[in-house]
């Protein structure tokens, strides 16, 4: 499906990393229920998670699911109105997915992304230090680090790398002070990072966003 454009003048949302839709879902709920908001909106969402999008077809059939990364969105420039991302940046290569998402919002557009800060990647390494055999432990200490390491290197040098082990993933955890430069390289501006409760309470990872407009 090209997107191009708004249609009778309505609002195109993109959900980046939707899983199953629940997100787009609370979205959209959002959206209608305020008074204000009275034009048609189109609900987009993309995921590397072919289960999950085949559950969010079926779930959610008025959305429209397509299966891609984050690094590399399959639409057009200026294609959406809103982007967000609520429960999967913490698993991209975020400075590439923030350009990206700067790229496929239109000028102005709006960007709210949730984030993962370092209490979360500790209390995930507890959890697993708890249970399983030494081997397994140890897997997931090596692992873990790697996501500390990159969130460092977010955070001091604005990039991200792939686990050495499994290139296929990448994860990090992510500052207030980070997460505002990388922004601002991707070419964002009006950036809000003032919700940042690092507090963990199981399965939530605190409640940590961030939201910013594109440069024109």
């Amino acid at each position: 499906m090209s997107i191009d454009g708004n249609a009778a003048g309505g609002v195109r949302i993109l959900d980046v990393g939707c899983g199953a839709g629940d997100s787009m879902q609370e979205e959209l709920q959002l959206r209608c229920g305020s008074l204000a908001h009275a034009l048609p909106i189109e609900m987009v969402g993309i995921d590397i998670d072919g289960e999950a999008l085949a559950q969010g077809r079926l779930n959610f059939p008025q959305f429209l699911f397509i299966c891609a990364k984050a690094e590399n969105i399959p639409f057009p420039d200026g294609s959406f109105d809103v982007v967000i991302s609520r429960v999967a940046m913490p698993y991209m290569d975020i400075p590439v997915a923030l350009r990206e998402m700067r790229r496929v919002l239109k000028a102005n557009g709006e960007l709210r992304i949730k984030l993962h800060p370092l209490s979360f990647t500790l209390s995930e390494l507890a959890v697993e230090m708890r249970s399983g055999s030494l081997r397994r432990r140890m897997q997931n200490l090596t692992y873990r680090l790697y996501v500390v390491a990159n969130g460092m290197a977010l955070h001091y040098a604005g990039f991200n790398f792939r686990f050495p082990l499994a290139r296929h993933r990448c994860e990090s955890f992510q500052t207030q002070s980070g997460i505002r430069r990388a922004l601002v390289a991707a070419g964002f501006r009006e950036i809000d990072a003032s919700c940042w409760d690092t507090k963990i309470t199981p399965p939530h990872a605190g409640n940590c966003r961030a939201s910013a407009r594109r440069n024109p």
